[in-house]
């Protein structure tokens, strides 16, 4: 049976505060033209000048707020939607979820740490659509969205190959430290049911694109050495002592 260790997931009361904040700034415009047309402060050019820049930057701020809250959002559902497949995971694995590392300068958060008898995987998850291209080696990544009515929208993202490099190295420095040298893998999902890949990746760069690769690929991991239980209860000590001064 799975043991799972949940981490605090702060993008979730980001997302909260998000849609809280598209409400207001949604709202204030009408409650602005409202108060504009009762109080008939389109008489007064001053005011009148100052009312619609109030609406245009209402409009403005819920635009911005609105594409924050969509980002944002779509990772947490892609986390929720690792999460559920992750418990299905046969065997007696230790999970931990969300969970915040820190050694020396380098810090980061895991979206998911899996800690089996093959070994230890960390699960980089995204959420996004369209069609993201890139390679191993570049800093940034391309996604590009294709609408039905011909409209295209390109936009960079970080390098996840990378940024789960960093994590491996944080995660293995602080075991290391502890006096624990184990071998870590790094597995990138993709959740998005509407994502094409066009990614020149290396061979140990572990990519899924689908719950069913994702879990076909937990289940058939084997790592550089078999863990016994009690090693891997004192790996998970560990990290979870780590976490909590992260």
């Amino acid at each position: 049976m799975n043991k799972v260790i949940r981490g605090r997931n702060t993008n979730n009361h980001k997302v909260i505060a998000l849609f809280v904040a598209q409400v207001i700034t949604g709202v204030m415009p009408v409650l602005l033209l409202i108060a504009f047309v009762m109080f008939k402060l389109y008489n007064t050019t001053i005011l009148a000048a100052v009312f619609i820049l109030l609406i245009f930057a209402c409009n403005v701020t819920y635009s911005i707020l609105a594409h924050k809250y969509n980002v944002l959002y779509s990772g947490v559902k892609g986390e929720k939607q690792l999460y559920r497949a992750a418990k299905k995971l046969k065997g007696n694995n230790i999970i931990f979820r969300n969970l915040p590392v820190r050694y020396k300068r380098g810090r980061s958060e895991l979206d998911l740490l899996i800690i089996s008898h093959s070994g230890i995987i960390i699960v980089e998850v995204k959420n996004h659509s369209g069609t993201i291209s890139g390679n191993w080696k570049s800093d940034k990544w391309t996604q590009r969205k294709f609408y039905r009515d011909g409209k295209t929208t390109t936009q960079e993202m970080d390098n996840p190959i990378k940024q789960m490099r960093r994590q491996r190295d944080i995660v293995k420095s602080i075991l290391s430290a502890a006096g624990e040298d184990v071998w870590i893998d790094t597995v990138l999902y993709f959740s998005s049911p509407n994502v094409k890949l066009r990614l020149s990746l290396r061979e140990n760069d572990y990519l899924c694109s689908s719950d069913a690769e994702l879990m076909n690929f937990l289940d058939e991991y084997k790592g550089g050495e078999t863990l016994s239980m009690s090693r891997m209860q004192k790996i998970a000590e560990i990290l979870k002592t780590a976490s909590e001064d992260a």
